[in-house]
């Protein structure tokens, strides 16, 4: 295959090879079949000469020798024959009487003469009585170097009329043809910078049609240099438009990000507290619950409400009472660990989910929170106000026949009611409570 491209490359060839090529071979061909005709027209023109010549020639030598003949002047005839065959015209000569008998004979006719010689007979007579025969061969010798010699000639003057023709038709293509052509092919190549616009034009040197193509393409590239133009600006405009769309939109996508982040945390948190709500705890919760089936973790609730919150309410007011449940949610939000979470169920009661926080760790917790509480002075602005929890704890053991979160959430919830019924600001364990509560018909 690379051997076929080399070939195509060796054999491929431009304009001006092609139009003087293709010159050449029609001029050959023309001039070969014009000097051929010529050529076989002087052929029948030198063989009729030489008929008509050597047809006057036998007729006049049969003449002269007519009266040798009949007188059997066999050495006057043999001169004369002598004679006329010393010249290179005639070849050969032989004069036989009306029997056949040869009088005279001079020249040679043999195999190699015979085809250099025309051959003509005549008879001979003398008053219209025939007294014998006159056989001439005419040579060709001289004829066929004269038609060689015409035949060169031809050729030369052939040669040099092809050789004229292509020189001169090689000036005109280079001049008017390929000249016009290369001009225009080189500005369309490096006539046109980096944003497709064309800079150069191309020079009219001419007012034929290469002259009107010229014109006509500059005329073309002006149009399309104020059409790019007019596009680039377009599209210039169109980035720019795009750049703007595409920032405003990331503006409202960010947005719509923060505005979704708003929504999703208003759908799980409390308004008041922050804490998150009691359907997102109950979502926590089933969710810690499969988790720690799945790793055999134990986890525990705290439930929790403020002890009297209704008197708070009444005695200083709604204010009031809304300022010591998020000044309440801060201060254990603080003091919780980071794997707990601290939810508001509703009104004052609030859950805190321990994770991995096996009985006693969850009884600690909760006596922690509780201190804290009755230890802390809550300012509602016109009054100082101090509060105290009942807490209520479970813990749920994972593969426990009652390892059902709901089961556990009630437990919680028993032993809250079960430090209201004793007291308050206490905390109290379902597992530690569970035997009075059997015994009162209450176990869960």
């Amino acid at each position: 295959m690379q051997h076929i491209n080399n070939m195509s490359n060796i054999f491929s060839f431009g304009i001006r090879q092609k139009l003087l090529l293709i010159l050449l071979i029609v001029l050959l061909t023309a001039l070969t079949l014009s000097g051929w005709m010529a050529l076989d027209q002087e052929k029948q023109n030198t063989l009729e000469e030489i008929n008509q010549r050597g047809t006057d020639i036998t007729r006049f030598v049969a003449k002269s020798i007519s009266y040798s003949v009949v007188g059997y002047d066999y050495h006057t005839i043999q001169l004369l024959l002598d004679e006329i065959t010393s010249s290179e015209e005639v070849g050969y000569a032989r004069v036989t009487n009306q029997k056949g008998n040869v009088m005279g004979e001079a020249g040679q006719l043999d195999s190699s003469t015979h085809s250099k010689l025309v051959m003509f007979q005549q008879i001979i007579t003398l008053d219209e009585n025939i007294v014998g025969n006159l056989e001439l061969g005419l040579s060709t010798a001289r004829t066929i170097a004269s038609l060689e010699e015409k035949k060169n000639n031809i050729l030369k003057r052939e040669i040099f009329i092809v050789l004229f023709i292509a020189l001169g038709e090689f000036i005109a293509l280079s001049f008017f043809i390929i000249r016009p052509v290369r001009i225009m092919s080189e500005t369309m190549v490096s006539g046109i910078d980096e944003n497709g616009r064309i800079i150069d034009r191309i020079p009219v040197v001419s007012r034929d049609e290469f002259g009107q193509l010229a014109e006509s393409f500059n005329n073309l590239s002006q149009r399309l240099n104020s059409a790019n133009l007019q596009l680039q600006s377009k599209i210039e405009l169109a980035d720019q438009q795009l750049l703007e769309t595409n920032k405003q939109l990331r503006a409202q996508s960010e947005e719509l990000k923060i505005i979704n982040k708003n929504f999703k945390k208003l759908s799980i948190t409390d308004s008041l507290t922050g804490l998150y709500n009691r359907r997102h705890f109950e979502e926590l919760l089933m969710t810690e619950y499969e988790t720690a089936r799945r790793h055999a973790e134990v986890n525990s609730l705290i439930i929790f409400d403020i002890d009297y919150f209704k008197n708070i309410n009444d005695t200083h007011g709604h204010p009031c009472g809304d300022s010591i449940l998020r000044k309440v949610s801060a201060l254990l939000q603080k003091r919780m660990r980071k794997t707990d979470y601290l939810c508001r169920l509703g009104g004052e009661e609030f859950v805190v989910l321990c994770k991995r926080a096996g009985k006693q760790s969850a009884i600690d917790i909760a006596e922690q929170m509780r201190q804290l509480v009755e230890k802390t002075v809550f300012d509602c602005g016109h009054v100082d106000v101090q509060i105290t929890i009942s807490l209520g704890v479970a813990t749920l053991l994972p593969m426990d026949d009652n390892d059902d979160p709901d089961i556990v959430y009630k437990q919680a919830d028993k032993a809250v009611y079960y430090c209201k019924q004793h007291g308050r600001n206490m905390s109290a364990h379902f597992d530690d409570i569970n035997e009075e509560l059997v015994a009162g018909g209450s176990n869960v």
